[in-house]
């Protein structure tokens, strides 16, 4: 599972640049690779968190899921904001739940894991729970993995990137995880 999309990603490599464009332009059977992973590995979710260019793999999880989707935005005052088309429904079926809404924040690359911080924030104070942070892809040589961790959510990628002196890598130093 996940070839399709790792080759996607092998392509790119070793530009830190080129594997950004890559994320942004994958084909449709790249992201459907990639959210046949996801659908199979993360915890059950009623609400999927999409960071800016996110937002094909998280409808697609979203989709295998039944989940809604929710867009974090950054407005003009610099703080993250949680939107939907649907937004008024959605809050609403999400209040009439006996429990409180489960979150998966989606990212396309978790490197210093600041924006997924704020997103987070921006979710709890909606009353939901997050219950993990799915990346495209995440990298060790950044704080990222360890910030989320620290707040008790498990990262899931599909592919760990090192940055070495030549440039990206897979990441050969830790067993995948994901």
């Amino acid at each position: 599972m996940t070839e399709v999309f790792r080759a996607a990603i092998a392509r790119a490599l070793p530009s830190p640049e080129r594997v950004r464009e890559s994320l942004l332009r994958l084909s449709d059977r790249d992201v459907q690779d990639a959210a046949d992973y996801f659908s199979a590995v993360l915890p059950d979710f009623d609400v999927a968190l999409v960071l800016p260019g996110a937002a094909p793999l998280a409808v697609a999880v979203a989709d295998l899921r039944g989940a809604f989707v929710v867009q974090a935005e950054r407005q003009p005052s610099g703080h993250m904001h949680l939107t939907a088309p649907d937004w008024p429904q959605i809050s609403d079926e999400l209040q009439d739940q006996a429990r409180p809404a489960r979150a998966v924040l989606f990212t396309p690359q978790l490197q210093s894991g600041l924006s997924e911080l704020e997103v987070m924030l921006a979710a709890t104070h909606q009353g939901w729970t997050m219950r993990a942070v799915a990346a495209g892809v995440a990298h060790t040589n950044d704080a990222g993995r360890v910030r989320m961790e620290l707040q008790g959510l498990p990262v899931v990628t599909p592919v760990l990137l090192a940055d070495t002196p030549t440039g990206l890598v897979f990441e050969r130093r830790f067993p995948q995880t994901a």
